[in-house]
């Protein structure tokens, strides 16, 4: 129960930040375009920049502190999962977790790229780009287990 109920929780979290990303990505690409009142920059509001600012931390903390546990080659949230689960339940618990990982780089990687060609358009998008670029280098080293020599 304890692990359905925080599964719940993070899935919501990471629906909010594939929101918030989304939105931002919009307005960005819209205040880069002339002509364009779809998305205004004041679409984007400060609450939604707190909120992805935040949530994004949340989530990619998530992500990091699953990847440092996970042998390499292994699912992640695996090890956390009774022996004695069924086939199915076991499968649908490490495709969502798989889920889970490939849409946070997937998000993370699109705001990058969109602050990396539009800077000031969103600064909130920018800034968490180039914040997850830095988490998905550290989160890969986690996972891979790379050390630094010397």
């Amino acid at each position: 129960m304890k692990l359905m109920f925080g599964g719940l929780i993070s899935v919501v979290l990471l629906g909010l930040y594939l929101h918030l990303i989304q939105v931002a990505i919009k307005v960005a690409l819209c205040v880069s375009t002339d002509g364009c009142t779809a998305y205004p920059a004041t679409y984007f509001n400060e609450g939604m920049a707190q909120a992805l600012s935040i949530i994004g931390g949340l989530v990619s903390a998530l992500v990091i502190a699953e990847l440092a546990v996970t042998r390499p080659g292994e699912a992640p949230m695996a090890r956390t999962l009774a022996a004695d689960l069924s086939h199915w339940a076991l499968r649908a618990v490490k495709i969502v977790a798989v889920f889970y990982v490939l849409a946070w780089i997937g998000a993370g990687f699109a705001a990058f790229y969109v602050g990396l060609y539009h800077p000031k358009a969103l600064p909130a998008l920018t800034t968490l780009g180039q914040a997850w670029l830095g988490l998905a280098v550290s989160s890969a080293y986690a996972y891979f287990g790379l050390k630094p020599t010397g």
